[in-house]
């Protein structure tokens, strides 16, 4: 009876380290380049991370990339507090790759990263990249309206693949911004 235990825990044990040792073959290494922006400007992004040579981590969904406004951040599953203060948000129900992609990011506030800090500065017809372990996909601005925080509609699913960015509008809690840009062959 002593014998069968030990070598059911033994079994177990083996087990584990093989299923730990394929996964640590399966876990890609990639390189994020944190770095630390010293300023006295109230807007300076506390940490941001940034992406070399287009390299996805593990955990990050995306890269997004906006070159209007010098802007190539990672992008995270969720849009939660935690998400946010160091990452662009991914909306869990909106899509990763075919229909309404919908993100979100601070675009300004004091230890958190603010990546969207300038997409009022957008106008239609500008160019928004988006990168996944899918493949690359190129938007062009199309809408730029202020909703109010309630109206979820625009991060609904669409047949037409579509990008939505949203963030906070100044002094005004109850509005959001929306950029929404739809997927171009250019």
């Amino acid at each position: 009876m002593k014998i069968k235990k030990v070598l059911k825990y033994i079994l177990i044990i083996v087990i584990m380290i093989i299923l730990l040792f394929v996964a640590n073959i399966l876990v890609k290494t990639f390189t994020i380049k944190d770095t630390n922006t010293n300023s006295n400007d109230t807007n300076t992004v506390i940490k941001e991370n940034t992406i070399e040579d287009d390299l996805i981590p593990n955990d990050v969904i995306g890269i997004l990339e906006i070159p209007k406004i010098n802007l190539k951040a990672q992008i995270k599953e969720g849009v939660d507090l935690d998400t946010l203060k160091t990452d662009i948000g991914h909306f869990p129900n909106s899509s990763i790759w075919n229909g309404n992609i919908a993100l979100a990011s601070h675009n300004r506030g004091s230890n958190v990263a603010h990546y969207f800090q300038d997409i009022n500065k957008l106008e239609k017809g500008d160019l928004i990249i988006y990168k996944s372990e899918m493949g690359e996909r190129r938007y062009k601005v199309t809408d730029i309206l202020e909703i109010e925080s309630t109206d979820w509609s625009k991060i609904e699913d669409t047949k037409e693949n579509k990008i939505t960015l949203i963030t906070c509008v100044a002094n005004k809690p109850e509005l959001r911004l929306c950029v929404q840009g739809e997927e171009t062959k250019e």
